[in-house]
């Protein structure tokens, strides 16, 4: 699915496709995991980039520390979710940036080999991703923080997830689609399909993206989206 992605690129590249106010200062991430801060654009704020952490913390969480899988959402049935339902509901659909993500295959000795998955023609795409926002019972500070949808993966991805799922990516059309507010959910919904495979480039990358980059150890540079010379690049 997406537990793992990259926004590479820098605030003016992203200004050009999306032209909105960012908040707070955008630093390029070569290996965006789980917790980690991502840029979102939401159908209440569709004019602003906000900031937020990877990994939906629910409104009644007793705390923000993440007791399950909530960064990936099977579209499939998050109509039929207590967690989601609410979500897609009130409209707190967003826009996930992003300009790759990473997926994992077992190799010959059995370790996990990355790979890269982008769009053609078009370097800088979104998600389809659902927010939520919790309130520290203590101090009133507020925590937002998103996920992204996932459906059935497209062959190009499902040669590599062992579980055939890939995330939802939008055209530029269905972006406006996701984040309107007028339009019946049941609608809404009707974009979360599989990217086409002839759209999308697979590269293999080295195993050192494996690691997930920490404050105290930096994995986090432009060296990780160096390919591998092989022949199952696609």
């Amino acid at each position: 699915m997406c537990a793992r992605y990259t926004l590479t690129a820098e605030e003016k590249e992203i200004l050009k496709t999306h032209p909105h106010q960012i908040q707070g200062e955008w630093t390029p991430n070569y290996n965006l995991a789980i917790t980690q801060k991502g840029l979102v654009i939401t159908a209440d704020e569709p004019d602003i980039i906000q900031q937020m952490a990877f990994g939906i913390v629910p409104y009644f969480a007793d705390s923000l520390k993440l007791t399950r899988d909530t960064w990936n959402i099977k579209s499939e049935t998050a109509m039929e979710s207590k967690l989601w339902r609410p979500l897609l509901v009130n409209h707190k659909t967003c826009l996930v940036m992003a300009d790759g993500f990473y997926e994992w295959k077992k190799d010959t000795k059995g370790e996990q080999q990355p790979y890269r998955f982008t769009v053609k023609d078009r370097k800088l795409f979104c998600f389809a991703g659902l927010w939520s926002q919790w309130v520290d019972p203590e101090t009133k500070e507020k925590f937002r923080t998103y996920g992204i949808l996932t459906t059935e993966a497209n062959p190009l991805v499902a040669e590599i997830h062992s579980k055939k799922r890939m995330p939802v990516i939008l055209t530029k059309p269905e972006e406006e689609i996701w984040l309107s507010k007028t339009i019946p959910i049941e609608s809404k919904m009707t974009v979360l399909d599989t990217f086409p495979q002839e759209l999308m480039i697979r590269v293999k990358v080295g195993k050192r993206v494996n690691t997930v980059s920490t404050l105290k150890k930096p994995n986090n540079d432009s060296d990780l989206l160096l390919p591998l010379n092989t022949d199952e690049d696609v």
